[in-house]
């Protein structure tokens, strides 16, 4: 059978991985021996050069080496077809500023690919970036992991980051707070919370040393949603107020948004059903005016979450319908509010004992957790009930 046609993207990745190891290609052969596999490095040099595509048997090997998961290798080729579409001009600077743009509106995958774009350009023919290549390749490295990190391909974040912190002696105390914020996003989500406050702390302590206010709103903001995911409720709110008051201080709307939306959850999740709903609604609402498409779908699919764990089962699914609606329309879909609307109907279908309807949501849930990363609760049940036989 005849190998399928490689990925430059994917052998770009294979290789950085490889370099970051310190692995001489025959060490990646040894490696994958002790792991019980074949990759001689005659065919590893092939894939580095996109010449030809890994087997799926060999991407696991590959993906056990270097301590990623197979869904990372995924989310590459995914990115490279986002990549085809290329942002007309060659002007860094525009193209950063395009990314902006986009990102702002909600439109992570042409907001990627300008970041993208503009890292080639700069990094193009130069051994040694000047002082202001390297901060424009930051800014653009820096806006590509926040942008995957909201696609949720959130190994990819990592690794945008810590490349970027390769840079740590040449990079700003702005870059270092908001790098170390973005590392500890990455960390929350994967679980490991007190690696996750440990960096969001130390992100705290060198903002307030800048008295940049804004890092350290995004600093408690941070910490919010740490404290939140680990169920400590108290400490969340704390944090998430005064990031709330900071941001309406500073007139960022878009990131207030966000963190009325966590406190409608949070104060709904305490028993203030009223007032989770007010700060929910209000979110949603005003997330619509300005156009931020995620705001306004994350909210929805929270409402929903909401109301069906108050039995209301009628307005959770209104709201999972228009959460659906705005999640898959685009070049990028938000695949975490997907899985966790299609979750919430599947539970609301298995307690109307609804069969049909519950076997056919729960086909989606299967298409849709390969792509999810984060420990979210929803994702830890439901691979809980695959593993006691899912279906059968």
């Amino acid at each position: 059978m005849p190998e399928l046609k490689g990925s430059p993207k994917l052998g770009e990745y294979l290789r950085c991985l490889r370099s970051g190891y310190g692995y001489s290609l025959r060490k990646v052969e040894e490696k994958a021996r002790q792991q019980g596999g074949e990759i001689d490095n005659s065919q590893l040099s092939r894939y580095e050069k996109g010449v030809c595509y890994p087997s799926f048997d060999k991407l696991r090997t590959l993906a056990r080496i270097f301590n990623v998961s197979v869904q990372t290798f995924s989310d590459v080729v995914d990115l490279e077809e986002l990549e085809k579409n290329q942002p007309e001009g060659n002007d860094a600077r525009e193209l950063l500023r395009e990314g902006n743009r986009e990102w702002q509106l909600g439109d992570y995958g042409r907001a990627y690919v300008s970041f993208q774009k503009a890292i080639r350009i700069l990094d193009e023919g130069q051994d040694l970036l000047d002082e202001e290549t390297t901060r424009l390749v930051a800014k653009a490295r820096l806006g590509s992991a926040i942008i995957l990190y909201m696609m949720r391909k959130i190994s990819m974040s990592e690794y945008e980051i810590r490349q970027l912190l390769r840079m740590e002696s040449r990079l700003d105390d702005e870059t270092k707070v908001r790098a170390l914020l973005q590392l500890s996003n990455v960390h929350a989500s994967f679980g490991d919370y007190m690696l996750a406050e440990m960096e969001a702390r130390h992100s705290l302590d060198l903002a307030k040393k800048s008295e940049d206010e804004t890092l350290i709103a995004f600093a408690h903001h941070a910490l919010g949603r740490i404290f939140q995911d680990s169920g400590r409720p108290d400490e969340a709110l704390e944090y998430w107020h005064q990031a709330l008051e900071a941001y309406r201080k500073l007139g960022n709307a878009k990131e207030a948004l966000k963190v009325k939306r966590s406190l409608g959850l949070l104060y709904a999740d305490r028993g203030q059903f009223r007032e989770g709903i007010r700060l929910l609604q209000d979110a949603r609402a005003e997330a619509r005016k300005l156009g931020h498409r995620w705001t306004v779908a994350s909210a929805g699919a929270c409402l929903a979450e909401v109301y069906y764990k108050k039995g209301s089962f009628q307005k959770a699914r209104t709201f999972i319908r228009e959460s659906n609606a705005i999640a898959s329309n685009g070049e990028v879909q938000y695949v975490d509010i997907l899985f966790l609307n299609a979750f919430y109907l599947w539970r609301i279908a298995q307690a109307e004992g609804n069969r049909a309807e519950a076997k056919i949501v729960f086909g989606r849930l299967k298409y849709l957790r390969p792509n999810m990363e984060q420990t979210l609760p929803e994702v830890r049940e439901f691979d809980h009930f695959m593993e006691k036989g899912g279906a059968r």
